[in-house]
């Protein structure tokens, strides 16, 4: 039956175990020292694990990685047979990566965790990671995320096309951005069992939300300055909007980079303290910097030249 958002099965129990996932698909120097910082700082708030996600093809490990946790994709097929299928279907596994995340916390490994952390390998905080785990230790939610709006509210979003969900869910559903969110073992559980059968599709930040806010989990805000942000976080943790996801408005955006280094490595080069940072890309050559920070403007600007020429 569904439940109102305001009766949401989360709590802030203070004996409630949370744990960090460190999530790469690549492995260099940056990338060790940066998972080494985050460990080294979030331990005393919380326990730090590495999980590697394995291409297909990939028969060993990184050379001096010793990942706590391995996930391919396939091995999602297990517990989210439905959606592995979906995923076999698409063209390319964008949207689909919760598979690889979600499998690792539901790992034995992980057995001992109500509440799990994601940390994509390209996000990083202008601080002690400490001060912002421990802050956000208290923020009820089961799914507590980022850049949370409403369908209606961002049309144009680009996955919106192939999403899916069942007749009783809420006419317009939710979007959320996910690099850096937390996820209850009750959400985990409860996404697991209800993928088991038909109805839900598409990208897992539309997929996620929805379902938690449709079933009457709480989906809340980790502090930015969109509506859904409660009035005392907000712009807590990171600036700006949903509007600015790919502008170089906001320290948490989708692209462009936010910057080519590390806070660990170069802290001088983080306009902000105490901020969540995304995307940070390390290791691309200048002509790959560039294409990755300027392409988004050359896009807009092509799109505007286009505009013009059909108006005249």
């Amino acid at each position: 039956m569904q439940r109102n958002v305001n009766e949401s099965r989360e709590t802030t129990d203070p004996k409630a175990r949370d744990c960090a996932t460190f999530v790469t698909h690549i492995w260099t120097p940056e990338v060790a020292e940066h998972y080494a910082r985050l460990q080294r700082e979030a331990g005393p708030v919380l326990d730090v694990f590495l999980v590697y996600q394995q291409g297909a093809e990939e028969q060993t490990l990184p050379q001096g990685m010793q990942p706590d946790l391995v996930v391919r994709m396939a091995d999602s097929a297990q517990p989210f047979p439905l959606r592995y299928e979906e995923f076999l279907e698409r063209p390319t596994p964008w949207g689909y990566v919760d598979l690889v995340w979600l499998t690792a916390f539901l790992s034995p490994r992980l057995a001992a965790y109500e509440r799990f952390w994601l940390v994509e390998y390209d996000v990083d905080f202008s601080g002690d990671w400490a001060k912002f785990f421990g802050a956000a230790a208290t923020y009820a939610g089961d799914l507590l995320t980022t850049r949370i709006r409403p369908l209606s509210a961002d049309p144009t979003f680009h996955f919106a096309p192939i999403y899916r969900q069942p007749a009783s869910a809420p006419a317009d559903p939710l979007l959320v951005f996910m690099p850096i969110s937390r996820v209850s073992r009750r959400l985990l559980d409860h996404y697991r069992l209800t993928l088991l059968q038909p109805g839900w599709h598409g990208h897992f930040e539309m997929i996620l939300p929805s379902m938690a806010r449709a079933d009457g989990f709480l989906v809340a805000e980790i502090g930015g300055h969109d509506a859904q942000a409660p009035a005392e976080r907000r712009g807590l943790h990171y600036d700006g909007t949903f509007a600015e996801l790919q502008s170089m408005k906001t320290t948490h955006a989708h692209r462009p980079p936010r910057g080519f280094r590390y806070y660990g490595a170069a802290p001088h080069r983080f306009r902000q303290p105490d901020r969540i940072y995304h995307p940070i890309k390390v290791g691309m050559s200048l002509r790959r910097r560039l294409h990755m920070r300027w392409l988004p403007q050359l896009q807009q600007l092509r799109a505007f030249s286009r505009w013009l020429r059909g108006k005249r």
